[in-house]
């Protein structure tokens, strides 16, 4: 067989793994009950936190699914930036109340939570630390249905897991085939109640996952082509829905580049901002979209050098982009506009805002080199001493 040289002009290979059916629209969550009964379940379980416990939709879903025919359950011990302390706990839980479907309803965290606890669910031998890292789960868990509420993780069609390992003050990612769902529904009208602040983390969660996804080592004609569409939708109406949440319209836009950044970065990999975001919420439990924001502005001022060029197809998705801009500049303005955005929206660009001292910087630079499958995917190589320095321009 011949195999052909390397040749940059030739498009790079590149395999995608996504939920079974993706349902996007303004109500589409009303299905959920059904979908369950699709993949054969009798015994769903519903997955939140104990805020999303209380939601009208949650009720509506249980009581549909009741006259289905169907008995469900509801475990709401999901906490921010979960632990795997209580994976196990919600994995004895699912065994013995013989569940066979997972719905997760919330956030990035209990969608999180779901693919992980129906992985565990099915194997009970295995510990959640032999499992961190790419590719490690041995089999497929129960069957999972994601509805997002928050337009930030892109964790309902991403095959990423992140949770917080107490003893090592850090956090840590599980990626796997068999952590896809099998069911998104992604419906933008679940965010219209959403707070100003926490629409505001989510939404430059996102557009870090976008912006992370195209200048990513791993990246393809795909995840760009979806990167640059999730940063146009999210970068152009990302203030309106902090401003004015109940805009559906532009709910609607960023739940879908929300949506599409998921599918990018699940593809090619995030990088250095993710990875040196890790000990902000390991070691001082900050939320995993605010810790992305803070550090976004100094991780690719540090990346521009020798990859301008990768950024002017990013200037361009802002309208940030003039004609005759040399790619130097096109940077420095895709780079302005997000700094820019963030002070719009309100969102925190400082260390010091978390309480977090300057002097951490070289503990925390030893933890985010430890995340070698992220590290490796930044544009530009990143060592101990350019990780610390990061760490103290972001203080």
């Amino acid at each position: 067989m011949i195999v052909s040289k390397c040749n940059e002009d030739l498009m790079r290979s590149f395999k995608f793994r996504m939920p079974q059916e993706v349902t996007f629209g303004s109500g589409c969550s009303s299905t959920a009950a059904e979908k369950a009964l699709q993949l054969g379940s009798k015994r769903p379980l519903f997955i939140t936190g104990s805020h999303m416990a209380q939601s009208k939709h949650l009720a509506w879903f249980i009581q549909k699914s009741s006259e289905l025919g169907m008995s469900p359950g509801h475990w709401n011990k999901v906490e921010p930036e979960p632990p795997v302390e209580l994976l196990e706990e919600a994995a004895v839980f699912i065994r013995n109340g013989c569940y066979d479907c997972l719905i997760a309803f919330g956030g990035g965290s209990s969608m999180d939570f779901a693919k992980m606890a129906a992985v565990m669910a099915e194997n009970p031998e295995i510990k959640v630390s032999d499992m961190v890292g790419s590719e490690k789960i041995p089999k497929k868990g129960l069957p999972t249905i994601m509805i997002p509420t928050t337009s930030g993780s892109g964790s309902e069609v991403s095959a990423v897991a992140v949770f917080s390992f107490a003893e090592e003050r850090m956090k840590k990612g599980i990626s796997s085939r068999f952590l896809v769902a099998d069911t998104a529904l992604v419906d933008p009208e679940l965010t219209l109640d959403l707070p100003p602040h926490i629409t505001a983390a989510a939404g430059m969660d996102a557009l870090v996952h976008g912006v992370e996804a195209f200048l990513s080592l791993g990246t393809n004609q795909f995840t760009k082509d979806l990167a640059l569409t999730a940063i146009s939708n999210i970068y152009f109406n990302l203030a309106e829905c902090v401003l004015n949440g109940q805009n559906l319209k532009a709910r609607e836009s960023q739940s879908y580049g929300s949506m599409i950044a998921g599918m990018a970065f699940s593809m090619s990999g995030t990088a250095g901002v993710h990875a040196m975001a890790y000990p902000l919420g390991g070691q001082y439990h900050v939320p995993h979209g605010e810790a992305n924001t803070a550090l976004l502005r100094w991780v690719m001022e540090y990346s521009l050098e020798g990859c301008e060029d990768k950024f002017i197809p990013i200037a361009k998705a802002m309208g940030v982009y003039t004609d005759g801009m040399s790619a130097c500049d096109a940077a420095k303005a895709a780079l302005q506009g997000i700094v820019e955005l963030g002070e719009r929206i309100g969102v925190k660009t400082r260390l010091r805002e978390f309480g977090i001292p300057k002097e951490a910087a070289a503990e925390m630079a030893e933890a985010a080199l430890k995340e070698v499958r992220l590290m490796s995917n930044n544009p530009r190589p990143l060592d101990f001493d350019a990780v610390k320095k990061i760490y103290e321009n972001a203080w």
